[in-house]
This record gives structure tokens, C-alpha cells and sequence, in this order.
């Protein structure tokens, strides 16, 4: 069984990395077989029930497709067939100060800035003298480019980012006692509720507004049933902060300010060594909270008026940007973030939509000279402190590429909010100034517990 569902995890890879029509003829060829497969289960059944007569199957019975329902919802599930084969790294003797600390996170996914953003953390927790070990959480688990096991995670984490120094431990079935118990994801932090009694503190480390992730329904109210389960947040920026007081009534919490690399993302201040007529398009056309379709009409606009103009996408797969009306330069996944650092440098204008919580992208394109646009929407101003750093556009396609054409039309106006958002990125930290800023909250808070149990 392993065995067949590796090779089928395998098939479906290849299937990704295929062109479009390739994964059209598939898809046809499969439709045929699926279909014919239909009409022979059709008259199969139907000389069944003719000489047999029908039996009222138990997985058809009303009350096996309620408990199929709630297995199905429910975040810890059963995941059968699980192999065992984690990374330890031995126990440290701990000094004084220093915690056992637990994190429930999900199957790793390659690029991903926010599986990176809390990688950083857990790296500099181990590094500083923690017991850090990692709880991954099998959902899809034959779906996750060959991460079987505990070690799979190590090395996949090791090969794609960098060395966690962690334990690893594929499952959450086995969570140990510690000091502090985190989560990740929305899916996670039903397990950390679960092991709750486990930790003397529990956290959510959260990035965004998960629940915003799913259409009304299960997932959303299960995201966002997961904000009221009195975890300690840490914060990915100061928007989450924000929304968890306007929606919950939660003051407490720690938010940081996004780490910026500027070994990579640095700019010089010549503005003349720009490429005047370059803008650069945070393209996700599979994430829908970053509005792929309003920023492809938006700029359909900007090209009629100002064909002149190169419009760069990057940030997903070359072959998932399809039926593009107008020129434009594909990018696809850049190699290294070396590439996507001279890449913003030789840009005039970067386009990123956040809808909910930005990530990284926008502080480094202003920390390398672009005059960033986004969208004045879901209290947006929040992630840039003042419009004279940023420029905020309406989300509809003409307001967006009227912003756009001011800052092309307006080379005094462009360097003014390039040179702004620059000097906002100087206030925001190093990695390791992030990274301690964290350690210290969280100390500090569990602290404030430990003693006021006693």
C-alpha cells in the first residue's frame, strides 16, 4: 500500500511540473476512463440488484456518513499508516532561563515565506540554548513531495531553508509535557487545545486572519473558533493585533516588526540606475486573498495608456500565468533571493495586494527603491504607519492603475514615497533583533504565569 501511494504521490508531481496542454490531455484521457468506469459500475450494480436483490450498505447508512462527516472536520483525526522514523537530537541540560518548548507545524512547503518566518524563531530558540522539538501535523500527508517521516521533515527543512536544530517528530498523537506548546495553523492549534493540559503556557504564532483563508462554511468558523482559545499570540506584524482586539477583546499579546535581510535587500539611492518604465507584480494567481485578477485588469489598463512600459510577474510557477491579455515579462519562481533583490532594484514600481495581513514582499521592495502599491482596504494603513509611504489604491481596476500611471507620470512623486518607504524599512529589525525580541516576550510572559500560579 505505502508503495503504491508513493508512486501515485509521485505521478501527481510530475503532473504539476507538466505544460498546461500536456495537464488538459490528461485530464481528458481521464475523464474518458472515469466515465466509462461509471457505466460499467452502472450496469454492474444493475444486474446485482437483479438477480440479488439490494442490501442497504452500512457506509451509505445516515449515521456512517455523520461520524465520515465528523472525522472529516475534525483537526485530530486518525492518520493511519503514519511511518515512524522521527529525528531526536539529544536533550540539553538546561541553564537557567532557558525552556522546553513545543511546536505543532505543518508539512513543509517549499518557498513558502511563512513556513520560513517561524523556521527563523525556532532556529534562534534552539541555537540560544532551548530544547526545541517539532510536532508536524500529517494533514495531506500523501500530498507533500515525498515527507513521510520525522527525518523526511529534517532534511527537506535542512535541503529547502536551513538547519532547525530541533527534534522532529512526524504526528500528533504523542505530544510530550513541556513548558510552552505553540501554534502555527488554525488546523494546529486544535491539537496544542487538546495537549493544553501538557504546557504551563500555550502560544499561537499568527501570520493572518486564517479564517479569511476559507469561504464562509466549516473551515471558517473552525479558523475562527481557534482566536478564542486564549493562546498567548505572537504576531507577524501589527495588523493581527489589531484584529484580534476589534473581533475578540484581546489586549495581551506580543507583534513584531518583520525582519528584513538587508544583505539582500539594500538599495544605494541612485535612483537614475532604475529602469524608469519597470514595473515589478507580485503575481499569485492560486492565492486568492492577493487579488491575482484585479492586479492582471489594473495593469491591462496601465499597458494601454503607457505600452512603453515592462511589466514583470514573478512569485508562482512560469506556466500558471495563462490568457494574460497584454505583453509581459514571466519571471516565474526566481531561483534565489539573491534574484528577486536585483530584480527590485531595477524596478520603479512594485505592485503587492494585501487584503488581510502583508507579508514580507512590499518592505522589501521598499527597502530596495520601489514606490510600492497596495490596496486601501481592511485597514491597510496599519502595515505602512503613514500614506506617505505607500500608495494605497481603491480595489477596483481603474483606481488601482490610476495610482499606478501617477507614480510612472510622476518621477518627483515616486522617488518621494520610494525614499519614505526606505527609511521605514531602516526602523524595522535584523532577523536575529526580531528573533530575540520574541525570545524576551515570551520569557517574559511565561514568567508572569508561572508566578502568578504560585
Amino acid at each position: 500500500m505505502d508503495k503504491a501511494v508513493q508512486i501515485a504521490e509521485k505521478c501527481y508531481y510530475i503532473y504539476q511540473k507538466c505544460p498546461r496542454f500536456i495537464q488538459l490531455i490528461i485530464k481528458f484521457i481521464y475523464w474518458i476512463l472515469a466515465t466509462i468506469y461509471k457505466i460499467i459500475r452502472k450496469i454492474y450494480r444493475f444486474f446485482k440488484n437483479l438477480f440479488f436483490g439490494t442490501k442497504k450498505s452500512l457506509i451509505e447508512s445516515p449515521i456512517n456518513e455523520e461520524k465520515k462527516y465528523i472525522n472529516i472536520t475534525n483537526t485530530i483525526t486518525d492518520r493511519n499508516n503514519i511511518i515512524k522514523d522521527d529525528y531526536y537530537l539529544p536533550k540539553k541540560k538546561l541553564k537557567k532561563g532557558k525552556l522546553n518548548i513545543s511546536w505543532v507545524i505543518p508539512l513543509p512547503i517549499e518557498g513558502s515565506g511563512g513556513h520560513r518566518n517561524f523556521y527563523r524563531i525556532i532556529r534562534y530558540l534552539a541555537n540560544d540554548g532551548h530544547n526545541v522539538t517539532l510536532y508536524v501535523d500529517p494533514e495531506n500527508y500523501y500530498l507533500n513531495n515525498g515527507v513521510y517521516t520525522g527525518k523526511d521533515v529534517q532534511k527537506f527543512i535542512k535541503e529547502k531553508f536551513f538547519d532547525l536544530n530541533s527534534s522532529i517528530i512526524m504526528g500528533l498523537d504523542d505530544i510530550k509535557e513541556c513548558d510552552i506548546l505553540f501554534a502555527t495553523h488554525y488546523n494546529g492549534a486544535y491539537a496544542v487545545k487538546a495537549n493544553e493540559n501538557k504546557a504551563k503556557m500555550c502560544c499561537y504564532f499568527i501570520q493572518d486572519y486564517e479564517a479569511y483563508f476559507n469561504p464562509m462554511g466549516d473551515n471558517f468558523i473552525r479558523a475562527y473558533q481557534t482566536y478564542k482559545f486564549g493562546f498567548y499570540p505572537i504576531t507577524s506584524g501589527y495588523w493581527p493585533l489589531n484584529f484580534l482586539k476589534k473581533d475578540f477583546g484581546i489586549t495581551e499579546g506580543y507583534g513584531f516588526k518583520f525582519p528584513i535581510n538587508t544583505d539582500i535587500y539594500n538599495f544605494d539611492g541612485n535612483f537614475d540606475s532604475k529602469k524608469d518604465n519597470q514595473i515589478v507584480f507580485f503575481a499569485k494567481p492560486n492565492m486568492p486573498r492577493r487579488c491575482y485578477n484585479l492586479g492582471v485588469a489594473s495593469l491591462k489598463i496601465v499597458k494601454e495608456k503607457h505600452p512603453e512600459v515592462d511589466i514583470v510577474f514573478y512569485g508562482a510557477n512560469s506556466n500558471e500565468y495563462q490568457n494574460v491579455p497584454f505583453e509581459f515579462i514571466n519571471k516565474g519562481l526566481l531561483p534565489t533571493i539573491e534574484d528577486l533583490g536585483n530584480l527590485y532594484r531595477e524596478s520603479a514600481i512594485g505592485v503587492v495586494f494585501s487584503t488581510t495581513n502583508p507579508s514580507l514582499v512590499p518592505y522589501e521592495m521598499m527597502s530596495c527603491g520601489c514606490a510600492v502599491v497596495d490596496l486601501d482596504f481592511n485597514d491597510n494603513i496599519i502595515n505602512y504607519e503613514d500614506e506617505k509611504n505607500i500608495t494605497l489604491a481603491e480595489p477596483q481596476p481603474e483606481k488601482v492603475a490610476e495610482a499606478i500611471i501617477g507614480l510612472l507620470e510622476n518621477k518627483k512623486e515616486r522617488i518621494s514615497k520610494a525614499k519614505n518607504g526606505m527609511n521605514l524599512c531602516k526602523s524595522y529589525p535584523t532577523e536575529e533583533e526580531m528573533c530575540k525580541g520574541i525570545e524576551e516576550a515570551l520569557l517574559k510572559e511565561y514568567s508572569r504565569r508561572v508566578k502568578r500560579e504560585k
